[in-house]
């Protein structure tokens, strides 16, 4: 386990990263497949966690899921390094157990899957300040910025993002309402179709983000991780939701309140894992994405990369992006004042035309 800090305007955030690799391997000999899980994202979302750490007790101690025997895995765990984040919002979580139980936000406010750089800032019609705030500029909080150094330095096969609110296995797009086109398209499809269909019976939505809960979300870790880190099976798990509690109860809307169905998401979830992890080594190698023997291409896999990335940031560097920051703010806020200006002149100039032709009409028609 590596722990990952920085900080960013005085406010800072600590992430625990987890690898897990079944052979004991100092080195990764380019033949396995990366995944990258991140839980715990919005502070609110306990569920999320306990799931990580049930997950990673099983990887380690083999422990049976509701009486299932895990030793039909051992082959696939042999070809997989694991990394995962149990806690990605460490801070926001946080504020969750001094009281707060509807905040998904980060330390000083800022909803993290909204920032990150594809389609970041755009806000909808719905969109709500509290819930959705974007930040001053996309990777400003020290937590999206970890998590980006982590996927350049890891370069994950499979990234999944864990969430509660409702079930739900989506693929790329959250910010518009359609899904990639392509093979890599057909290929996310299929894994999450035949997961869906092998271990939910075909009860959990599958489909784009943006397609399915509802509204279109902005700037989100997902969208970034296709479109960007070019990984090519990236997914969002929605992994429970009580769509009967009050809007007002948030603990009982995102989290199971009694210890059976908290038993039951936990097994569920951790064997839906599992299940992906099988499917997504199978179809990557049938895609020959990833190969299945040794390659001379060997490349380190401990967590140190990401915090050297993180702290070689010079403070001149780091000032810079700050600097970068305010003046996209202010070229923000000239726009505004040049369009406001533009619209009352072109209201005041209709406005003249219009008095002048009544007097003309008046002058015409009056006798």
């Amino acid at each position: 386990m590596d722990a990952v800090k920085t900080s960013n305007k005085g406010y800072s955030a600590e992430l625990f990263v987890v690898t897990f690799n079944h052979m004991k391997e100092s080195v990764d000999n380019g033949s396995k497949v990366h995944i990258l899980l991140s839980f715990g994202q919005h502070g609110r979302e306990l569920i999320t966690s306990e799931v990580a750490l049930r997950l990673l007790y099983i990887l380690t101690e083999k422990r049976k899921i509701a009486g299932v025997d895990l030793s039909s895995f051992e082959r696939v765990l042999e070809n997989l390094v694991i990394k995962v984040v149990p806690m990605e919002n460490l801070n926001g979580r946080k504020r969750v157990e001094e009281g707060e139980l509807c905040d998904r936000r980060n330390g000083r406010g800022v909803d993290l899957n909204r920032n990150w750089s594809v389609d970041w800032g755009k806000k909808e019609k719905d969109y709500d300040p509290y819930e959705e705030n974007p930040g001053i500029a996309p990777f400003s909080e020290p937590e999206a910025q970890i998590m980006r150094e982590l996927s350049r330095s890891f370069k994950p096969h499979i990234w999944v993002n864990v969430h509660s609110g409702m079930e739900a296995l989506f693929m790329p797009y959250d910010h518009k309402n359609t899904t990639p086109n392509g093979a890599s398209a057909h290929l996310m499809r299929s894994v999450l179709e035949n997961l869906n269909h092998r271990h939910f019976q075909d009860s959990c939505l599958v489909g784009s983000g943006g397609g399915s809960v509802g509204y279109l979300a902005h700037g989100t870790t997902t969208d970034y991780m296709h479109d960007i880190a070019k990984v090519p099976m990236p997914f969002t798990f929605e992994i429970y939701g009580d769509e009967k509690a009050s809007t007002d109860d948030c603990f009982k809307m995102f989290n199971p309140v009694d210890k059976t169905t908290f038993d039951r998401v936990i097994n569920k979830w951790c064997m839906a894992f599992l299940i992906l992890f099988e499917e997504g080594l199978r179809n990557l190698r049938e895609a020959q994405i990833v190969s299945q023997g040794a390659l001379d291409n060997w490349v380190p896999i401990g967590g140190d990369i990401v915090e050297r990335n993180v702290e070689r940031k010079s403070t001149r560097e780091r000032r810079k992006l700050e600097g970068l920051d305010l003046g996209m703010q202010e070229l923000r806020t000239y726009f505004r004042l040049f369009m406001l200006s533009t619209f009352l002149l072109m209201f005041m100039f209709c406005t003249r035309i219009s008095k002048n032709r009544n007097r003309d009409s008046s002058n015409v028609f009056d006798p």
